[in-house]
């Protein structure tokens, strides 16, 4: 699913990055990050308690362009904040080498979730611009990485430089027929990631039993287990 909705957006902005002086189809553009999004900002500076609710991600929770929330740590808010996580936000891992440059998506429903200050937010000013940005960055992390500054081990990406960041956006009822198929992706990845939380507590639940002999597996009919599936 994943794959399939690189090659979708791929598909739309590839030809006209090769070349840049090509004109563009009508009602196509090209824009900065800025142009597009309401809000370019890190996000806060932690502050970990066990006794909240509300979930701070980090660096650590931003890999092949998921958002791993089981590696988030509770996190005493101070106040209320519109840096608080809201869904198609794109998330931009802005410090480190090996780090800076890795991006993932909101494609759930946030509750009390934010970013660390290692993390930069981008919000589309319109959610019809969401998915496609979210997937071209995706597909140039590398080069949003180039945009670091800094020697190695101190590298920060400026977010001066990413609003700078220019991408082709295409006409209205392209970016329809684009979330047409990226919204029913977005959903099946999340749900793909919620069933394998839940097979990964089933697990971690039942091997310690095993491993105890708490539960039995000697009497166990392998044979009528493999008929009833």
């Amino acid at each position: 699913m994943l794959d399939l909705l690189k090659s979708s957006a791929k598909n739309l902005y590839l030809k006209h990055e090769k070349n840049i002086q090509e004109k563009l189809p009508s009602g196509w553009r090209w824009v900065s990050i800025g142009e597009i999004a309401d809000m370019v900002c890190r996000g806060i500076a932690p502050k970990y308690s066990l006794e909240s609710d509300e979930i701070i991600l980090g660096q650590t929770c931003i890999r092949n362009n998921l958002i791993l929330t089981e590696n988030g740590r509770s996190h005493a808010p101070k106040k209320l904040t519109d840096k608080w996580l809201r869904k198609y936000d794109l998330l931009i891992n802005s410090t480190g080498v090996g780090s800076l440059g890795r991006t993932a998506q909101v494609w759930f429903e946030p509750s009390k979730l934010v970013v660390d200050s290692h993390v930069t937010i981008v919000r589309a000013t319109d959610k019809k611009n969401a998915l496609y940005l979210g997937s071209w960055a995706f597909e140039h992390e590398r080069y949003i990485e180039s945009l670091h500054t800094g020697s190695t081990g101190q590298t920060e990406l400026p977010r001066d430089r990413v609003k700078a960041i220019r991408v082709v956006l295409p006409d209205a009822g392209t970016l329809d027929e684009f979330n047409a198929i990226a919204e029913p992706s977005v959903k099946m990845i999340v749900a793909n990631q919620e069933e394998n939380k839940r097979l990964i507590e089933i697990r971690d639940t039942l091997l310690p039993k095993l491993m105890s002999g708490e539960i039995d597996v000697s009497k166990v009919d392998l044979m009528q287990l493999t008929n009833n599936h």
